[in-house]
């Protein structure tokens, strides 16, 4: 009798489980044993380790019977004589002629938060490709450098697969070798270490399934034993061996173990995950697409519902948003649309013009137009541009499209939508750096195919500069959001009492609240700023430092300022960053943080890469939130290294964060020691040490720093250019360390030397760039300060002709330089430098003035100008200057300090708009310690004594002992207007004494020097005086003293 066949065991799986692999949560991370079920034309399967051990053995070492393991065979076959690309390329040939397993291509059957594996085989790619019906495409990645969320994003449902001991087509690497013998085990990470924590952070909040692993195996452990399973979801190990002792070993770290091949694991997930949940969820209300209203020529496809769903907000008045109080608005906290449905904004005179330049269409207009709105930080863009879209649309009845934050913009959905509307549309894009690229490759592809489409950005003007010149190709109109108008203050000042947001404010009468906007101190604070100082009575950052104070507990105001450290660049902090910098976890987040921090971070998610980010209420307040609690180099040192530490370049919002930390002449200034800004760089080269981004960067500070280094930064810029041959932008750096070289030489030839060096590598740069042109000029008019400083009395003739022949030659590649390069504000600033340093300052004038017209970068031009202004008597039109640029950079420190000591050269008295310009010129926890001594000086004269104490005392606590140790001999700017002052002597020392006197709280300090016609024998205690008052750090001193 024949015995019955054996039934097929089925394997059931855990709920949890199932439900991860319907939501997309899951990870599988596959080994060697996942791959058994791959099969050559003749029936073989893949060697295993030890066949593969025995092979190379045989073919490298002649041995047979082989007991070594694997990584030991591998390492002696190298060693003896074949080296790496020999005997991976016979790796390679054993994985030949093997097509992938059913079992991979039914991976693709769902969809996974991501894919990992240390097999070096292309099987799963494969079968990724052999599915007709992927849900998802298969995005592999080997090494750190490649850019992850950008390739990502390429995509319209891409999985990421982690290859993480290297790939059988990147085998002669030489930066991610195959993990085969013990030294490359022994550095397994090395170059792919990012990858490594990518599945790391993964694994923090995904459920894991190991499939095609021993339950011995030591990466598996690794993995496990450095995750807390209490602070994890439950862990999954399919392997078809295992006895009741390992099964319980791994129940206890928190990882259950299925018995089952990969075959019959898929198999269980057919079962168990029907057809309905594997594909990703249907746009929400998909019975509602308000937009079909504009498309006349067809329907819409897949792809493009999913878009309009997921990457854009279709702006019209039935739009939904999440509710925020007018309270809240005002206060910086709507992220949406609230504010503008609930007409919470006031109008912006720019805006409107802007709108209705946008849809002010003929037939001639060019198919792609570009508008774009600049401003500072708070100015109001966002809700401006935002005001903008939702009239076009309602208003106006366009059809307008909205970009979300973390929305992809593809050419093909906006040539569908084009082609089935037949009308121009209208895209809207906030804080455009954010997407330059991709929206440039768009434009581009939708302006050869003649797709009529309107786009209108906002972005600051320095990073329009500084990531989206390519844009400039549309020819954009560029409109920039300055001070408000009366008519937009009355309209503001109309809402706020209207929603009862006064503030402070609501005892004043009309007139004074509007007077309260539009004074002088005031008005050139941005639009945010303003309106929590007018409305909470306070200083703007005392607001924020004490809203940071009232967080309970140090852990949340810990996980604050990380958050905000990274926001103040405009971008989402990534939780993956922030759990790796601060430990705390996404999950912790919403059960331990997320109500002390109710109201000041809020989290938004990525749906490409998966992950969540967290963001404080506005770019600004972040700014501000870093610097206040951040007062000390060592504490900006400690915090900056934290953060670039844990930053993965892979990511764009990391690479942002990591490109702003560590901007070479931005450090320079913010840190007086050069000890604690070259941690930063020496955390952040560990982390990334084939970055040559970083080493130009620190070779920039060093160049920047007074206390740095020009061999130091010659050495950095050197290895930056040995890591990226390819890239001009570091032969730049390292031309210009050397002319900086030069100008400090000790010999006319060295000078000479060094010069010459500098023109050779700029010559190595092929294309015609501005900054290899700004150089050039440089090298030049350096050439013509060392011959005026060389000069002698009475020149010889040939000196004069040399002098003249050079200064002719600076003036003509100025010229050239400035026809080549029209909207670069560098040259004319540099034809300034050269006049003003040969004593033309008319013409010093001139060049500058042009300068200020262009889209200078910072305001160092609008600086300089009004000096040669001021030195020429016209210390008014130095002051319109000043206004000028506080226009452009209306958070510029030394632009407030500069316009309110000219404000006291020209009107001699105080005035709040002095006082307030003092107010601005310095922020919680920079240097600024000129500008709080002048300020306090100020407030002396001014009669504000308590305030004027309590600054010196700061500007004291805060300096070296160097720093203003004596007062200016001379009579200073604010000196001469402080009346002579009287008190007693109160005690007398061998070369001092000191003054008790009715103007300042504590004793004032005199040098027996500063006596006016006295012996010092008439000096007693209780001896009236009269004298001037100077000053020091400490405070006020006495000068030109008499006796009463």
């Amino acid at each position: 009798m024949t015995a019955p066949a054996k039934s097929k065991l089925r394997v059931n799986l855990p709920h949890v489980l199932s439900e991860a692999v319907k939501e997309g949560r899951a990870v599988i991370v596959f080994g060697a044993g996942s791959s058994m079920e791959c099969r050559s034309s003749d029936g073989r399967r893949p060697p295993s380790a030890d066949e593969l051990r025995d092979h190379l053995a045989a073919k490298f070492l002649g041995t047979k019977n082989e007991k070594r393991d694997l990584a030991t065979v591998a390492e002696m076959a190298i060693n003896a004589g074949a080296g790496e690309p020999q005997v991976f390329d016979e790796v390679a040939r054993q994985f030949k002629d093997f097509s992938t397993s059913k079992s991979h291509e039914r991976l693709a059957d769902f969809r996974w938060r991501g894919l990992a594996t240390t097999n070096y085989d292309r099987f799963i790619e494969l079968g990724y490709a052999l599915n007709t019906t992927a849900l998802q495409t298969c995005i592999p990645f080997v090494k750190n450098d490649e850019p992850y969320e950008d390739r990502l994003r390429d995509e319209r449902s891409p999985v990421p697969l982690l290859k993480l001991h290297g790939c059988l087509d990147h085998r002669l690497d030489r930066d991610v070798p195959l993990v085969l013998s013990n030294e490359h085990y022994s550095t397994y990470e090395k170059g792919r270490d990012l990858l490594f924590n990518r599945l790391r952070d993964w694994a923090q909040s995904s459920v894991l399934i190991f499939i095609g692993y021993r339950i011995a195996d030591p990466h598996i452990r690794d993995l496990i034993y450095k995750i807390d399973p209490a602070r994890r979801p439950r862990w999954y190990m399919v392997s078809p061996g295992g006895d009741e002792h390992d099964v319980r070993f791994w129940d206890k770290k928190g990882v259950e173990v299925i018995s089952a091949t990969f075959s019959g694991f898929m198999d269980a997930l057919d079962n168990s995950v029907p057809q309905l949940f594997r594909a990703l969820a249907p746009p929400a209300d998909t019975g509602n697409r308000p937009y079909l209203k504009h498309l006349k020529n067809g329907h819409p496809s897949d792809q493009l519902v999913e878009a309009l769903d997921r990457d854009f907000d279709y702006v019209h008045a039935a739009m939904p948003f999440d509710e925020v109080s007018a309270e809240g608005f005002y206060s910086g906290y709507d992220h949406g649309w609230s504010g503008i449905i609930r007409k919470y904004d006031f109008s912006r005179r720019l805006g409107e013009d802007l709108l209705y330049a946008a849809v002010d269409v003929d037939p001639e207009t060019a198919t792609v137009r570009m508008f774009v709105l600049e401003g500072a930080a708070g100015s109001g863009k966002t809700i401006a541009l935002r005001r903008a879209a939702f009239d076009a649309a309602t208003a106006l009845d366009q059809f307008v499209l909205w970009l979300k934050p973390s929305g992809i913009l593809r050419a093909e959905i906006i040539e569908e939508l084009w082609s089935l509307s037949g009308l121009r549309l209208f895209l809207f894009v906030d804080h455009v750096s954010l997407h330059a690229e991709e929206l440039e490759r768009a434009l581009q592809s939708l302006k050869r195919k003649n797709v009529q489409v309107t786009v209108v950005v906002s972005e600051r003007e320095a990073e329009w500069a500084a990531y989206c010149s390519g844009l400039d190709a549309f020819q954009p109109t560029t409109s920039t959001l300055r001070r408000l108008s009366e008519r937009e203050v009355e309209n503001l000042v109309d809402l706020l009492a209207r929603h009862r947001c006064l503030g402070q404010l609501t005892n004043l009468s009309r007139a004074e609240q509007i007077e309260a906007f539009l004074s002088k101190d005031r008005a050139d604070r941005q639009l945010l700023v303003a309106l929590h100082e007018l409305t909470r009575g306070k200083p703007f950052e005392q607001i924020i430092l004490d809203e940071f104070n009232r967080v309970l507990g140090d852990a949340a105001r810990s996980l604050y300022l990380d958050i905000a450290t990274m926001h103040q660049f405009g971008v989402t902090a990534r939780a993956g960053a922030i759990s790796r910098i601060s430990g705390i976890r996404f999950d912790d987040f919403k059960s331990e943080f997320i109500k002390p921090l109710t109201d000041i971070v809020r989290v938004a998610a990525d749906r490409f890469t998966g992950d969540q980010g967290y963001e404080t209420r506005h770019s600004h307040v972040a700014e501000i939130v870093f610097r206040a609690v951040c007062e000390t180099d060592e504490a900006r040192s400690v915090q900056l290294s934290r953060i670039v530490g844990g930053l993965d370049p892979g990511y764009s919002s990391d690479r942002r964060v990591l490109e702003n930390i560590c901007k070479g002449r931005n450090i320079a200034k913010s840190f007086s020691s050069i000890e604690h800004a070259r941690k930063i760089f020496e955390i952040a080269s560990a982390a990334l040490p084939e970055s040559a981004f970083l080493f130009q960067q620190a070779a920039i500070l060093e160049m920047h720093h007074a206390k740095g280094s020009l061999d130091a930064a010659e050495e950095l810029a050197q290895t930056a250019r040995t890591l990226d041959q390819n890239n001009h932008i570091y032969v730049h750096t390292l031309a210009e360390v050397s002319r900086r070289k030069a100008n400090i030489a000790v010999s006319q030839v060295r000078a000479e030397q060094l010069r010459a060096q500098s023109r050779r590598f700029l010559n190595e740069i092929t294309i015609n760039d501005p900054r290899k042109s700004l150089t050039f000029c440089n090298l030049l008019i350096d050439e013509v300060i060392d011959l005026l400083r060389a000069l002698p009395e009475d020149p010889k003739e040939y000196m004069i002709i040399e002098f003249d022949r050079k200064v002719a030659e600076s003036k003509d590649r100025l010229d050239k330089a400035r026809r080549e390069f029209p909207g670069e504000a560098e040259f004319p600033a540099a034809e300034g430098r050269l006049w003003q340093r040969l004593g033309d300052e008319a013409r010093a004038k001139r060049v500058l003035q042009q300068a200020t017209s262009l889209k200078s970068q910072n305001a160092g031009v609008f600086l300089r100008l009004a000096q040669v202004q001021a030195t020429g008597g016209e210390i008014e039109v130095s002051i319109d200057t000043l206004r000028s640029g506080l226009q452009r950079f209306p958070s510029d420190k030394q632009l407030h300090l500069a316009l309110a000591l000219r404000l006291i050269e020209y009107n001699r008295t105080t005035s709040p708009e002095i006082d307030g310009h003092f107010g601005a010129s310095y922020g919680v926890g920079d240097h600024a310690l000129d500008a709080r001594f002048f300020h306090a000086c100020y407030l002396f004269w001014a009669g504000k004594i308590e305030e004027c104490r309590r600054l010196f005392d700061e500007v004291s606590a805060r300096s070296s002992a160097d720093y203003r140790k004596r007062p200016n001999p001379e009579e200073g700017i604010i000196d001469q207007f402080i009346a002579q002052q009287t008190g007693s002597v109160a005690s007398v020392r061998d070369d001092y004494f000191f003054i008790q006197s009715g103007c300042y709280p504590r004793q004032i300090f005199a040098h027996m020097s500063a006596l006016n016609g006295i012996d010092i024998s008439e000096l007693s205690s209780g001896k009236q005086v009269r004298f001037r008052v100077r000053f020091n750090r400490r405070g006020p001193v006495a000068s030109s003293i008499i006796i009463s």
